[in-house]
């Protein structure tokens, strides 16, 4: 990783303001794996550079979070989750953490939780009616929804006054709601399903999530 940042500090020099690791859309618990670089300004022409630079660390890192200084301050307010993560977890890698400047209004991190959990619950849906019945594709989709939803259960517990950051942000969850999550739970602590016993936990998965939209209605509100 000394090599990516070295690399961007030669081709942005003073440009760069900083290089970081980060785990948006799940929970710091969960190894970082993701890249961020912050800019002074962003142009067509430096993401090309980016992904000259990048395309050696592909299989090791996501792709890139990409933006200018101005970008992520005018984004505290619609990518509240988000901004929260990079604030309280990101790794800096090199140069200043500008996300430790930014404030999340409380009823903009409340709107932002019910469109995010609504629209997520319509995409898993959707994908499921439209994508290939098999294991890898159920898996897929579970698996990266699910992060996104823990990412949802930590910021309304967040709203109850509760920061957690380590695996029993789900139980936590349930007890401070008195909801059951047994297919969370299964699905954080096991490895690869077989087909038949995936579908069964997809199914009990769905019918939690739609509990988690009533929740959130009720806190909400």
């Amino acid at each position: 990783m000394e090599s990516f940042v070295e690399r961007l500090k030669d081709e942005f020099k003073e440009r760069l303001i900083s290089v970081g690791l980060h785990n948006i859309g799940v929970t710091s618990f969960i190894q970082k794996n993701g890249i961020f670089i912050v800019l002074d300004k962003n142009e067509p022409e430096d993401l090309i550079l980016i992904k000259k630079i990048y395309t050696k660390y592909r299989k090791k890192y996501s792709t890139p979070l990409i933006g200018s200084e101005s970008f992520f301050k005018d984004a505290a307010d619609v990518f509240c989750m988000e901004i929260l993560e990079l604030k309280e977890n990101a790794e800096i890698l090199y140069g200043r953490n500008i996300f430790l400047e930014l404030d999340v209004k409380p009823e903009n991190l409340r709107k932002q939780i019910e469109y995010e959990l609504r629209s997520k619950l319509v995409v898993l849906k959707g994908a499921f009616v439209d994508l290939p019945l098999d294991r890898k594709v159920v898996d897929n989709i579970t698996y990266r929804s699910m992060y996104n939803f823990l990412l949802i259960l930590r910021n309304l517990l967040r709203l109850k006054g509760k920061i957690i950051n380590d695996p029993s942000l789900i139980e936590v969850f349930e007890e401070t709601f008195g909801v059951e999550l047994e297919a969370f739970k299964v699905l954080r602590d096991s490895g690869k399903l077989p087909f038949e016993k995936l579908l069964e936990v997809f199914k009990k998965y769905l019918r939690e999530v739609e509990r988690l939209v009533e929740i959130s209605d009720k806190i909400l509100s």
